[in-house]
């Protein structure tokens, strides 16, 4: 072989060295950049469904007590704010993963984040804002059906809870999780239709 072509072959053989070295080197920064990703989708998602549903669901127990004990209308306030203020937070965090979902699993958390805004206003407008102005008052009867709406919400965000729990939502794809919530959803506005929340909740989404 000929001192140039000798050359050249080395070359080529330091080249494809060169850019094999670059290409594992690539693939594994690649690799650790997935798996932070994956760990922060992983640690944004339970953030946002142990404030949005296990906080709520303490919140709402908070709320029957202070209706059950026949506490003052401030009280009662005190407790819906605090309520309100975790049903907050959880559809912040799920506005937050909407872009995580699109790049995850070309998804979207859009369903979710709106469900809880709908609980959120609900406590906001048809129950404090309402107490506030005394268009609903805080005598016996009042407080009984106030108990009774309340029981309803404590009770499907306990399910919701129950079927998105960390272990089952382990190796889930965001794609799942967004089908499984709009089979929840669908479930429980139409397990109870003439809750006012879940009928509008019925027409908003055509459930």
């Amino acid at each position: 072989m000929k001192k140039g072509e000798k050359m050249k072959k080395n070359i080529a053989i330091i080249v494809l060295t060169v850019g094999l070295i670059i290409s594992l080197f690539l693939n594994y920064q690649m690799k650790g950049y997935k798996e932070v990703q994956q760990r922060d989708y992983n640690l944004k998602l339970n953030h946002g469904l142990q404030i949005g549903l296990k906080q709520s669901i303490e919140n709402v127990d908070y709320v029957l007590k202070s209706l059950q004990n026949n506490s003052s209308k401030e009280t009662v306030l005190y407790t819906l704010g605090n309520l309100a203020v975790s049903l907050k937070v959880g559809e912040e965090a799920f506005i937050f993963l909407n872009a995580d979902f699109q790049e995850l699993g070309s998804s979207s958390s859009n369903l979710i984040y709106s469900v809880f805004r709908d609980f959120y206003g609900y406590v906001r407008a048809d129950l404090s804002d309402d107490i506030v102005s005394n268009q609903q008052s805080l005598e016996q009867d009042s407080r009984s059906q106030l108990v009774k709406d309340i029981e309803i919400l404590k009770k499907d965000l306990e399910y919701i809870d129950s079927q998105f729990n960390e272990q089952v939502l382990k190796d889930r794809s965001p794609k799942w999780i967004e089908d499984k919530w709009k089979e929840l959803i669908a479930e429980i506005v139409n397990r109870n239709p003439n809750f006012k929340l879940y009928e509008r909740m019925k027409l908003k989404y055509n459930l």
